[in-house]
């Protein structure tokens, strides 16, 4: 020592007499996850969401159909391609599917809409975030799940809506995104999709993409809580396999055109939600086996939330 200055590397004033032990890493392969020879790796929470929704369409108009639509699911992260920044996203979920009419106005279901008073969706659905180069990306989610009433059954009822989008990234704060949505819907199988998602500032959000825009603005922050306000669109509805007036199996769609406007918040601990109003029009009800029997319900208001943590 020259003048309380510690001269030689790694010497350590407070050790035992005698000999030091030099180390096996320059750096502690503990001090974090995957820091190992000094690289560090931020771990991925293993529970990435779990998420509630609910949405309830009033029955009214001269041709009324009403349903209430409540969905629990969660997601999970999983390392791919031993790469902690992009996992392999896990999410089952169950839906719950409660219809309103149409009402049946005949014996015969081919010439009169019908269904069940409930139907269900019980899925599975991965997907992946890749990111090869920092201007190059995609949105890729594969979903296989049954959606019937469960009355019966089939190989009708499996389905596997997805979606593959290339991300082009051409700075921080714009993106193009190009892809397609498979619905696998009985009369609407796929649909292009794709636009921009441009953030000028941290308060505002476009989500100008097609068929399920969003604009966002910031509105205020309260405590630890960010809340937002914005509108968007959806092309809302599904597919399923039912037991018709008579018994007999119908594959049927419900396809809707949806416009609402809400507010959502954020907290720093990972809680947020959303509450919103909206209309839904260009309804639809398609039966495959019967076609005859396809009507367009009214167009309705809705009342949505979810919650998510």
């Amino acid at each position: 020592m020259l003048q309380g200055t510690i001269q030689a590397p790694g010497w350590d004033p407070y050790a035992a007499p005698g000999p030091q032990t030099q180390p096996l890493f320059p750096t502690d392969p503990f001090a974090q996850p995957g820091s190992l020879f000094g690289t560090t790796t931020p771990l991925t929470r293993f529970r990435q969401e779990i998420r509630v929704d609910s949405h309830w369409l009033a029955r009214g108009g001269s041709k009324p159909f009403g349903t209430e639509d409540s969905e629990l699911s969660g997601t999970f992260a999983f390392p791919f391609f031993y790469n902690q920044q992009t996992p392999l996203l896990i999410t089952p979920g169950f839906a719950v599917h409660l219809w309103d009419g149409p009402v049946s106005t005949g014996p015969d279901p081919r010439f009169s809409p019908d269904l069940p008073p409930r139907a269900y969706d019980a899925y599975l659905e991965a997907a992946w975030l890749p990111q090869p180069t920092p201007w190059l990306g995609a949105d890729l989610a594969f979903r296989i799940g049954v959606f019937s009433d469960f009355s019966q059954v089939t190989t009708r009822s499996l389905r596997f809506p997805s979606h593959g989008l290339a991300v082009l990234s051409f700075s921080p704060s714009f993106q193009v995104k190009a892809g397609v949505f498979f619905l696998d819907r009985n009369h609407v199988k796929l649909l292009p999709a794709g636009g921009i998602v441009w953030t000028p500032n941290k308060d505002i959000r476009f989500d100008v993409l097609f068929p399920n825009p969003k604009l966002a603005k910031h509105l205020t922050t309260i405590g630890t809580a960010e809340w937002w306000v914005y509108a968007r669109g959806e092309y809302g509805g599904g597919a399923w396999t039912v037991k018709r007036v008579g018994g007999s199996l119908d594959s049927v769609d419900y396809n809707d055109i949806r416009v609402a406007a809400g507010v959502e918040f954020e907290q720093s601990g990972g809680l947020h939600g959303t509450l919103e109003v909206g209309l839904a029009f260009d309804r639809e009800i398609f039966y495959v086996e019967t076609p005859l029997a396809n009507i367009h319900p009214s167009p309705t208001f809705f009342l949505g939330g979810s919650i998510a943590f």
